[in-house]
């Protein structure tokens, strides 16, 4: 049998973490590699792009600096496909213990990323 390998052409292969649903091409699991984040600004109501989870929070219209902790604070808008940049849908399955998506999946290329949490 031979190994797995990736052609020329327009599917090509790439392995998923081991967590990851195996419908998807490519993805990620634990909140340090949460997709970037669009959040609305308390202040001025402006979209905020946090690129990593552990990114200070910064408004580009007005002064609001806030630290990363503040995450949960705010209004989350959208998180973007790092594979893609298109928007993902996302989600919570435990919405009375955690209060961050644990899922996030991009309908344009199957990316998927997963909040790692023990039950």
């Amino acid at each position: 049998m031979a190994p797995l390998r990736s052609k020329d052409g327009p599917n090509k292969f790439r392995l998923s973490s081991v967590e990851i649903h195996t419908t998807t091409i490519d993805g990620d699991t634990g909140w340090a590699y949460r997709p970037p984040a669009t959040l609305r600004c308390p202040e001025c109501a402006s979209e905020i792009v946090q690129a990593g989870p552990h990114d200070p929070i910064d408004c580009p219209d007005c002064r609001t600096d806030l630290p990363p902790e503040r995450f949960t604070d705010l209004e989350l808008l959208a998180l973007t496909c790092p594979i893609c940049r298109t928007r993902m849908q996302h989600g919570q399955r435990h919405p009375r213990a955690f209060d961050v998506p644990e899922w996030a999946t991009c309908e344009n290329c199957q990316y998927h990323w997963e909040f790692k949490h023990f039950y």
